[in-house]
């Protein structure tokens, strides 16, 4: 995907759940953001076979010096239906 196409990914779109979430009470912009968060555990669950393969492969790699480097981004309360 190039630069130009980034707009089409999902983790881009606007969440229709947080679209006035900078004029709402703390209290409730606190209560949408963990409500959006609880969401992300279920859409993990089809990818908990690959998610442990992945682990599964690196883990022998890391005990022999190897690293794993992570990088990840999100914006809480967007990331629902990343998957």
């Amino acid at each position: 995907m190039d630069l130009e196409n980034l707009s089409q990914l999902q983790t881009e779109a606007v969440n229709p759940h947080t679209v006035h979430i900078d004029r709402m009470s703390t209290l409730d912009m606190c209560t949408v953001i963990n409500s959006e968060d609880g969401m992300i555990a279920q859409s993990i669950v089809p990818w908990l076979p690959l998610i442990a393969d992945a682990i599964d492969a690196l883990a022998p790699r890391v005990r022999r010096g190897g690293r794993v480097i992570y990088v990840g981004a999100g914006t809480s309360g967007r990331s629902v239906g990343l998957f």
